[in-house]
């Protein structure tokens, strides 16, 4: 991994060579990828990562460029290419960097000790996880797979501007699918965790069981005639109405007029029981920074709260369009890409019942545990949200018969709005996570119309 010295260097030969700003992005680390199947170790990925990306403006122009080559002669030509990249690109008023210096935080996001787990360690916790998921149950017959993927490195960015950061950082991740069947039937059922660090993620044990009763428990699924009903959503489905409702916050689609919820900031547009939170600062958060993507403080932004529209997500450049101030969400697909908007841990707030009390009070409804093609024709402008269905019917107040072969349909701000129970189940297994929470009403097709 380059140094704070070549990062300075290169700002320095940036200028000289007749940049007005220029920003450098360094990125360095190892990851490492097992997937097991059938007890044995089918693969086994491992690289390093090591480069920079460069911003460049010159005359509100901006250049993006990048290399995996830390030799100085080619990123001298590699500086040489910016500017020139520059000069020919369109100026924009909205090109410049952040000029904020960010404090110094502690922030418990990096895992020393993933390293020294050995690879044959990990291999053997996979084999636990399926030997888990078989175990469970005889009409468990077989596994998807089991994989585990992690990631050790550090993020270095700074600018011209005098903005200069930098953090290791860790992630690791761990899951396993399952596959029941009875009587010529087939279902599956899936589990993951995702942390910073491996001693976070939940037990093979737990997570094999977790995969196959999901799986199980859905055997015999049959479809139920169209009708009105309430609808609870389990956190591994309900994550969807959150991932659907981020495009439509994103300050840069607010900005192109492309967001149903542009113009609408202090109006109220869900259920009180609805606070949705951006907290990159979250103590044990599968995705807290100490600075976002541009070297950007994050915080703990509330972008709905009891049902009120509050914030939008803003990297620098969204913010300085918006006259808004940056909300430190810019994110970057590695050195090789440009920051845009994006999240970091990304949920909302849990309630105070426990889910099981949602079910009981429920007399007739659909009870969510799994969606599929709901992210197809996701669009910001649009609040419609449609998808395919399976889970369990709540009959009396108690969980029934599994259901398939159905699908749910409704807009981001009715099922915000008709947000009525909210439970305690908050957990932080992946960068985008919910509670069990019930909607009032939805439409639920089936093939009895």
């Amino acid at each position: 991994m380059a140094s704070q010295g070549l990062t300075k260097w290169l700002l320095e030969e940036l200028e000289k060579a007749g940049a007005h700003e220029a920003e450098v992005y360094m990125q360095g680390g190892s990851r490492l990828e097992l997937e097991v199947v059938e007890g044995k170790l089918e693969r086994v990925s491992q690289a390093d990562t090591n480069g920079v990306g460069i911003r460049t403006i010159v005359d509100g122009k901006l250049s993006f460029v990048y290399t995996s080559d830390f030799g100085r002669d080619a990123l001298g030509r590699v500086v040489e290419r910016a500017v020139a990249l520059a000069g020919q690109a369109s100026a924009d008023q909205y090109n410049t960097l952040p000029d904020e210096k960010p404090r110094k935080v502690v922030m418990d996001v990096f895992d020393s000790g993933i390293k020294s787990i050995r690879l044959k360690r990990k291999a053997e916790l996979l084999k636990e996880m399926e030997a888990s998921a078989l175990a469970y149950d005889p009409a468990v017959k077989r596994i998807e797979g089991a994989w585990y993927s992690e990631f050790l490195g550090t993020v270095e960015v700074a600018n011209t501007k005098g903005l200069s950061y930098s953090y290791d950082r860790s992630s690791c991740n761990m899951g396993v699918g399952a596959v029941a069947e009875k009587n010529g039937e087939m279902e599956t059922g899936h589990a993951s965790w995702t942390s910073t660090h491996f001693k976070r993620l939940l037990s093979p044990k737990e997570l094999g069981e977790i995969a196959a009763s999901r799986a199980v428990v859905l055997l015999g699924a049959k479809p139920v005639g169209t009708q009105k009903a309430p609808v609870v959503f389990d956190p591994d489905a309900g994550f969807t109405l959150l991932a659907c409702l981020g495009q439509a916050l994103r300050g840069d689609n607010v900005n192109k007029g492309m967001s149903y919820l542009g113009g609408r900031k202090e109006e109220k547009i869900g259920s009180e029981l609805v606070t949705l939170r951006d907290n990159g600062r979250l103590q044990g958060g599968p995705a807290s920074r100490p600075v976002d993507a541009e070297g950007v403080a994050t915080s703990n932004l509330v972008l709905i709260e009891k049902g009120v529209l509050k914030n939008f997500l803003y990297d620098y450049s969204s913010a300085i369009r918006a006259g808004a101030s940056p909300t430190g969400n810019a994110v970057r697909d590695g050195y090789r890409g440009l920051p845009g908007v994006g999240l970091s841990n990304y949920y909302m707030d849990k309630g105070t019942v426990k889910p099981e009390q949602i079910v009981k009070n429920t007399q007739n409804g659909f009870f969510v545990m799994k969606l599929s093609g709901w992210w197809v024709g996701m669009n910001p402008a649009s609040p419609d949200y449609s998808s395919a269905a399976t889970g369990r019917w709540i009959r009396n107040g108690e969980l029934a018969e599994p259901v398939s072969g159905v699908s749910i349909a409704s807009t981001v701000p009715d099922m915000l709005a008709g947000v009525d129970a909210v439970a305690n189940d908050l957990v932080f297994s992946d960068s985008v996570r919910c509670p069990t929470f019930r909607v009032r009403e939805m439409s639920i097709s089936g093939p009895g119309k």
